[in-house]
């Protein structure tokens, strides 16, 4: 039997848990102002993207495009911003942030900007409702 997947604890610690797709974990920022997803795929030892066989990199590919088709959907972002850093969590996690031209750090890069306006409760669990019915 192989080693439980655990997710890092600065993801689990800073980030609200929405759903398991079939790969990764999804995970909601806490961030009202940039809708802010991570997805942390589940699988131990990973840290980059080659990390990943083929077919799951293509995997993680099809989630990107189906959370990043959410944001279209749901927040009608002006760009959408794909990247892993790993710069502090080594773990492999993709974040997709949706991006607007008013924004606090536009035309900058987000990462390090605190958010000005975090979630409700209500707004959470909307959230993450509306996630795992376009999801299924």
């Amino acid at each position: 039997m192989g080693i439980a997947f655990k997710v890092d604890s600065e993801i689990a610690n800073t980030s609200i848990y929405v759903c398991d797709l079939q790969l990764s974990k999804v995970y909601l920022k806490d961030d009202k102002d940039n809708p802010w997803f991570l997805l942390v795929p589940r699988k131990n030892k990973s840290e980059e993207l080659v990390d990943l066989t083929f077919e799951e990199q293509n995997l993680l590919m099809e989630e990107i495009t189906i959370v990043s088709e959410f944001f279209r959907k749901e927040f009608a972002p002006f760009k959408l911003n794909v990247g892993t850093l790993g710069n502090i969590v080594r773990q492999l996690h993709v974040h997709v942030i949706a991006r607007y031209e008013n924004d606090r750090a536009w035309p900058g890069p987000i990462w390090g900007v605190p958010a000005t306006q975090c979630y409700t409760s209500e707004e959470i669990k909307g959230i993450i409702s509306r996630f795992k019915d376009f999801t299924h």
